[in-house]
């Protein structure tokens, strides 16, 4: 049983679930965040631990950039403890964003993650809603990702998990009939998902809303609708809701199949922050000074961009840049640098390459006046060294140097 952390300690609860509480947490020894989520071993009910230990079991088997990370478990204090990647962005469903492009944007994330679990990790997800897709809150890699495995399932598994847990108004005709669950039940709750988002935060049956648990699954399992589509979105976006909302499971679209949808397809690019290297800058500086507007968003993962040989050459001559010695960089002298952790010899280090320098050393790749000094000398001992040669190549001179 791994383990994030040997000491840590619980901060302030994140939220409650249907089988679990999830706090902030911090590990003592590093200071590192993470999420936990917690079940009672006395307290809480026996499908509670089943959950939790099924999330367990789920996530371990899980690598996906779209996808929550699994960090580690452990009981302790008489509780089951998930340790879970921390989003700092609250969930789609606490956003209410209600503007397209978010959803857009989130709406991919998702059909990215059940491209993966359908088709690489052959899991269903069975409970995809709102609560369940955390936010990144900003910064690099996927803008959302998709939590909560406890009432997941092994595509072609025998028992019917999924029938038995979930969210009523998001589950799919066939789940709410006791069916056992497939990846179109998920491909449903995405539709109702973007419905949820596209609305400020409604549920996709409002009209259903009032009524129990058990009456809403036999509505939306023998009945003929379908959630209606907000007028609020695009005629692309209706499109799209419609194509996951089809009562028929083998009518609806696939996760792959969502991907190439136009909806998700034609996405403007997100403004990007500060480029990590070169080849980054290189990229960011393509197009016009002014840049996005950042009224666009666009679930996109940095890491896994590809560069084509345009863009190597461009770095290329950025590196040609960065190395001229006319250019000067003084990064030790920038006030937005601090040491944030060192010991006394590293401080006193810093202090003596914070000095004012004026010749870019390209041995150290930094402005150095020992370096500086010891290229001087070794110049002038070349000098030096290619005038006696001359002198002894001019003959009255020689003759001269003899005598």
């Amino acid at each position: 049983m791994e383990s994030v952390a040997t000491s840590w300690v619980r901060g302030r609860p994140l939220g409650v679930g249907a089988h679990a509480a999830v706090h902030l947490a911090v590990e003592s020894s590093t200071g590192h965040v993470f999420a936990v989520k917690s079940v009672g071993l006395t307290s809480s009910p026996l499908a509670s631990l089943r959950a939790l230990e099924n999330e367990v079991q789920i996530l371990k088997s899980l690598s996906s950039p779209y996808v929550v990370s699994y960090l580690g478990d452990d009981t302790a204090g008489g509780r089951r403890n998930l340790h879970l990647e921390f989003m700092p962005g609250g969930t789609a469903a606490d956003a209410a964003m209600g503007d397209e492009p978010r959803v857009r944007a989130y709406a991919q994330c998702v059909a990215l993650a059940l491209r993966y679990l359908h088709d690489v990790a052959g899991v269903v997800h069975c409970d995809v809603k709102g609560r369940n897709v955390l936010l990144s809150g900003g910064g690099r890699g996927p803008a959302a990702k998709l939590a909560d495995f406890g009432v997941a399932v092994r595509v072609g598994a025998a028992s019917g998990g999924c029938a038995r847990g979930g969210t009523p108004l998001w589950m799919a005709p066939e789940v709410a009939r006791g069916e056992r669950p497939t990846p179109a039940a998920d491909v449903w709750s995405l539709g109702c998902t973007v419905i949820e988002m596209a609305t400020g935060g409604a549920p996709p049956w409002p009209n259903l809303g009032g009524e129990d648990a058990i009456g809403a699954m036999l509505r939306i399992g023998y009945g003929e609708g379908t959630p209606e589509l907000p007028a609020k979105l695009s005629e692309i976006g209706r499109d799209f809701v419609a194509r996951c909302l089809r009562r028929d499971a083998r009518d609806r679209w696939t996760a792959e199949q969502l991907l190439s949808h136009p909806f998700l397809a034609k996405q403007s690019k997100e403004t990007e922050p500060s480029p990590r290297g070169v080849l980054e800058w290189t990229k960011n500086n393509d197009g016009d000074e002014e840049g996005d507007t950042g009224e666009e968003f666009e679930c996109i993962s940095h890491d896994q961009e590809e560069h084509s040989d345009a863009t190597i050459a461009g770095a290329r001559e950025i590196m040609r840049e960065l190395a001229w010695e006319g250019r000067r960089l003084d990064w030790w002298r920038s006030e937005g640098w601090q040491l944030a952790r060192g010991t006394e010899a590293e401080e006193e280090e810093n202090k003596e390459q914070s000095c004012s320098v004026s010749c870019f050393c390209h041995c150290c790749q930094s402005y150095c006046w020992r370096c500086f000094a010891s290229g001087l000398i070794l110049g002038l001992y070349h000098l030096w060294s290619r005038l006696f040669m001359k002198i002894n190549r001019i003959p009255h001179l020689s003759k001269f140097k003899q005598a």
